[in-house]
């Protein structure tokens, strides 16, 4: 009797252990309509570098975030990865939200001729919209769409570049001297 107990909690034991991949697996079956669906955004003159951009797609490659950055020197970063199909249509939910096929060039932003240029391209399977943004802080409703497309990109958990500008590295060599 105890042999038999022993053998059903083993068989317990390894089918909860299996769970976590199997409920991962399946999320990851899901059926998945991409609907030509694309959101890309670039800034310019950003603090940041010379270019920052995210583009969040699933035409070529099935769903898939890249992001790049393009220092002051030309030099250009990027990484790309793929997503699930339920985290492209949680991020896609949030930029249908916005109502992104009536936006127009914003008239709320600071407009100053050294701030950052924000350029927007959007589509899916019926609509096409482009328009920008000049703004030393991107106003309502734009800063909507950048604000998750920006969360769902930093998930890779790498940093695009050094975060440190060149001059002052210097002072970092320094102090480790003492």
């Amino acid at each position: 009797m105890r042999s038999a107990a022993l053998i059903v909690l083993g068989g317990l034991v390894s089918v909860g252990g299996c769970g976590g991949r199997q409920s991962q697996a399946n999320r990851e079956m899901q059926n998945f309509a991409c609907k030509d669906r694309a959101i890309n955004y670039t800034v310019t003159h950003h603090m940041g570098g010379a270019e920052l951009g995210v583009q969040m797609d699933c035409v070529d490659q099935g769903p898939r975030i890249k992001r790049w950055r393009v220092d002051d020197k030309g030099t250009r970063q990027e990484d790309a990865r793929g997503m699930t199909p339920s985290e492209f249509d949680d991020v896609w939910s949030q930029i249908a939200g916005v109502g992104w096929e009536n936006l127009k060039d914003c008239t709320n932003g600071s407009e100053g001729k050294n701030d950052p240029l924000y350029k927007w391209a959007i589509k899916d399977d019926q609509n096409t919209n482009a328009f920008q943004c000049q703004s030393a802080t991107v106003p309502f409703p734009y800063n909507s769409l950048v604000d998750p497309l920006d969360m769902a990109a930093q998930r890779s958990g790498k940093q695009l570049g050094d975060d440190e500008p060149t001059e002052l590295k210097k002072y970092d060599k320094k102090d480790k001297q003492k």
